[in-house]
Formats: C-alpha cells, structure tokens, sequence
C-alpha cells in the first residue's frame, strides 16, 4: 500500500513539473499531461489535450535480487510530443525532436536536483532511478512527433507479511 502512495505522489510531482516547466505549462484548464494507466485521454478526450504534451505511463513491475535481498522496480515511461501540421515539413520535426528531447533532458536534472530536497520531496528519497534511456517516436497518422523517455524507478519493498493476510 505504501509503494501506491509513493507512486501516487511521483505521478501528481511529474504533473507539478509538467505544470512548471516553461515549454509545457500544464494547468487544469489546458492539459497538456495525460497518465494513461488510468484512460485518462480516453475519458478527457483529445480535444482537451494541448500540445506539447507529456504523456505518463506506468508499465511493469519487476522483481529482482537475492533471495535474501529483494528488490521491486516499476518501469516508468514518458512520452514527450508536439503536434506538427505538415507531416513533410522535416526541418519543424527535427526541431520538434530536439526540443522535446531536451524537456526530457530537463526532467530527469529536476529529479535529481529534487531528490536532495528531501523537505520538500520526502517521496524522492527512497526513490532511485537505475537508468534512462531516450527514444525519438513519431505518428505520422496523427502528426505527433517526440521522444520517449523510460527508466527504472526502485521502490522499496517490505519482506514481511502483513498480519491477518493468510488464516
């Protein structure tokens, strides 16, 4: 239950970020963050979403480690896209993937700069991020270009049992 809770709190601090940052500036009134673990795009609809956006997936849960020392990851990722009118005007992608990549680039140095922070973001502290890696993607469908970041969060993970849970 507490992993939730800190999962809980990590989405609504990428949300803050996503609202802070000046590329973004996401608010209630303009989304431009959309967490799809929960069909949020599907129930907001997509013309609600404004562009740039960031868009947060929470995939796999793994776990690793000795029998005597366990460890429980999740498998995090965020897609950064814009929306590009002209699918053949290249030099606006290449622009798009740079900036976007460089959002994502803002992201994670804000995470490391705030996981010191632990008076403000106590959350943060037993979370560590093992690595990351950037993926440009593209829709042409949909004329959304952008990059996709994904890394691995570990959370800390209680052996024992709670009471009351078997009989």
């Amino acid at each position: 239950m507490a992993n939730d809770n800190l999962l809980d709190q990590f989405t609504g601090y990428i949300e803050s970020l996503c609202a802070k940052h000046t590329s973004i500036r996401h608010s209630p009134s303009k989304k431009h963050f959309v967490r799809l673990d929960n069909d949020e795009l599907l129930q907001e609809g997509k013309s609600n979403i404004f562009y740039p956006v960031v868009v947060m997936e929470k995939l796999t849960i793994t776990y690793s480690g000795l029998e005597d020392s366990f460890r429980k990851s999740r498998h995090i990722e965020l897609l950064f896209l814009d929306h590009v009118r002209d699918a053949g005007n290249f030099g606006n992608i290449e622009s798009i993937f740079t900036n976007m990549e460089s959002i994502a680039e803002d992201f994670l140095k804000k995470i490391r700069i705030d996981k010191r922070d632990t008076s403000n973001y106590p959350f943060l502290k037993s979370l560590v991020i093992s690595n990351a890696e950037i993926e440009y993607v593209e829709n042409i469908h949909t004329h959304l270009w952008g990059v996709l970041l994904a890394f691995d969060m570990e959370l800390p993970f209680n052996n024992c049992i709670a009471a009351g849970r078997f009989e």
